[in-house]
């Protein structure tokens, strides 16, 4: 069956039926509540828990070292046109560009326009990260360019590796949505560097 994502609300079928489900949640921490949360929700429903695989959204940029990875990271972020950026953070959240103030808290935005997405689970996220991070809007605007706020890991492919299986044995995970910075090029960086660690440690089959 399709997988359904978490950023729309919960529904019957989704309980009784689905057998894959791909979330976007705040670090580790987040997916393993939310995870919990839909394996309860199977459960009550009458399900096998264990029937529903639970996928978080990442967006990682691996390179052949920690130092070429965060200097991707750096390039990436520098080329995100911040009036563009702007303007999509309006769009997104009903919100008059011009009335924007880019120092303002972007908790406090978001308080401001909260439901604009119709995605309680996703303007959850977003606030968590922002409270956490201490983000401006104008940070927001161009976080949510770069990857809306999901989780980000940068670094070698063996670091990478290790984060991915530190969330998949915490139960954060089962498995992975790999979505790229840049296509084709952060793929292949994945497949080149994540990839072959993931298989030393006996995480992904060949």
């Amino acid at each position: 069956r399709p997988p359904r994502s978490t950023l729309f609300p919960y529904t019957t079928l989704f309980r009784s039926w689905a057998e894959l489900v791909f979330i976007a949640a705040d670090g580790i921490e987040g997916n393993l509540a939310v995870r919990t949360e839909l394996r309860e929700r199977a459960r009550l429903a009458g399900r096998n828990p264990d029937e529903l695989r639970v996928c978080a959204a990442i967006q990682p940029i691996a390179g052949s070292t920690n130092i070429d990875a965060a200097s991707q990271r750096a390039s990436l972020l520098a080329h995100i046109d911040e009036a563009s950026a702007v303007r999509s953070l309006a769009r997104l959240m009903h919100a008059d560009p011009a009335s924007i103030r880019l120092q303002d808290p972007a908790v406090d935005f978001l308080a401001d326009h909260r439901d604009a997405t119709g995605s309680e689970g996703f303007e959850d996220m977003l606030a968590a990260v922002c409270r956490r991070e201490g983000l401006t809007v104008r940070d927001l605007a161009l976080r949510q360019s770069f990857d809306q706020l999901t989780p980000s890991p940068t670094g070698s492919g063996a670091d990478i590796a290790d984060e991915l299986c530190e969330w998949q044995d915490a139960g954060a995970a089962d498995g992975f949505v790999v979505t790229p910075a840049i296509v084709p090029g952060s793929l292949a960086d994945f497949v080149e560097y994540v990839v072959p660690e993931l298989r030393r440690r006996g995480r992904l089959r060949r």
